[in-house]
């Protein structure tokens, strides 16, 4: 039997997912590129769940739970949950077991979660893996960590020899979503274990012509 230490690192490792041909594309062109997390982004369903007291307008019960229970996991005031869209789609995936190449509430890797993550909270699509949604053309790359923004995928390197093999979402104060070993959770950058696998962030924008409305 393999030592505790060793075991469980390969479990970490065999559990993330690989990275196809090591293939960079052509600089893509941001002349007509939209950031989807620009400040001016508003959710676009924050009107339908406010609920109308006289003169004022207030959460419903529901959202100002939500909004408490992830200001609890990010450790911040809970006045600065806004996107309630993000964290609606992040309370209802929260726990999912992970599986190798999975796509459904039975199981899902961490590009899936991405892919899923981003097309219903911000009509956006990417490819399906890490490796390929890194090198996408609606992705800008950067490395300081002080740039991230909710909203922008973390890449990592936990496989040696492949250039990028794990995904996540940054969420803000350190913390992103992500998929792996242990399901979708949400995890803190500062954590040994991800600060020493972590390559650089990509902030995602999307051709106007591109854009998908939500209906």
């Amino acid at each position: 039997m393999l030592p505790g230490k060793i075991f469980s690192a390969l479990l970490i490792t065999l559990s993330l997912p690989a990275c196809t041909i090591f293939k960079k594309p052509a600089t893509p062109d941001y002349s007509t590129s939209l950031y989807i997390n620009n400040p001016a982004h508003k959710d676009s369903t924050s009107a339908a769940v406010m609920v109308s007291t006289g003169n004022k307008r207030t959460l419903s019960r529901s959202d100002s739970l939500l909004k408490s229970k992830y200001a609890q996991y990010l450790q911040v005031p809970a006045d600065s949950i806004s996107n309630l869209r993000l964290y609606r789609f992040i309370d209802e995936w929260l726990n999912t077991p992970y599986q190798w190449g999975g796509t459904t509430k039975r199981g899902i890797d961490c590009s899936a979660l991405m892919q899923r993550l981003l097309a219903e909270v911000y009509d956006i699509y990417i490819p399906r893996t890490s490796y390929q949604q890194y090198f996408t053309d609606n992705v800008e790359r950067f490395a300081r960590w002080e740039s991230l923004a909710e909203g922008d995928l973390i890449f990592f390197k936990t496989i040696p020899g492949n250039p990028i093999t794990h995904v996540g979402l940054y969420l803000g104060n350190g913390r992103f979503v992500n998929s792996a070993s242990r399901g979708v959770t949400i995890e803190s950058l500062r954590k040994p274990y991800w600060a020493a696998r972590y390559v650089a962030s990509g902030r995602l924008i999307v051709n106007k012509s591109k854009r998908v409305a939500k209906k």
